[in-house]
């Protein structure tokens, strides 16, 4: 059995949380639905097919939408989350893990876990598409211990992905 205690760094968990929200397939195809928007809106102004106003409302559409998905989006998601602000003790081996927090235990198996992603800053434990699980990197005690970590979701998970991303 190996032990974990940590607690969640504010501004690494938004990261994470911008990190997953921007991986998701329909903030992706939305994303380049407007970039593609804001492509034809610049090269219809500059063949005067659209006017400045057209080109200043889309253009501050572009701004205020990129301020949501990248700032108000996790930001609510943390502030909403009261699992962020717990001190969190972890326990877990080959079956599975046990979460410990301030009001109580979960057992979870790991096969409660569809998909691992591992950050520089954090390993992304996957429920499904939605909902995850986040054991900061910092809260192993050596490189070592990461790394056994890491070869263990790789034994357990067919669909693991390392990715060099803080």
């Amino acid at each position: 059995m190996h032990f974990l205690q940590f607690t969640y760094n504010r501004e690494e968990v938004i990261n994470a949380l911008r990190f997953h929200f921007l991986r998701r397939g329909e903030i992706k195809v939305f994303r380049n639905t407007l970039i593609i928007l804001l492509v034809a809106t610049v090269t219809g102004y500059l063949f005067h097919v659209v006017n400045f106003n057209a080109l200043l409302g889309i253009s501050a559409m572009m701004v205020i939408l990129g301020w949501a998905f990248w700032y108000l989006l996790p930001v609510s998601t943390y502030n909403k989350a009261a699992t962020f602000k717990d001190s969190i003790r972890l326990r877990y081996n080959e079956e599975g893990m046990a979460i410990s927090t301030g009001p109580g235990e979960r057992s979870l198996s790991w096969k409660n876990f569809s998909q691992i992603v591992e950050t520089n800053s954090f390993f992304f434990l996957y429920r499904d598409k939605r909902s995850f699980f986040l054991i900061p990197t910092s809260a192993f005690e050596s490189e070592d211990a990461k790394d056994n970590f890491s070869r263990l979701m790789q034994t357990l998970f067919s669909d693991y992905s390392r990715l060099n991303i803080s």
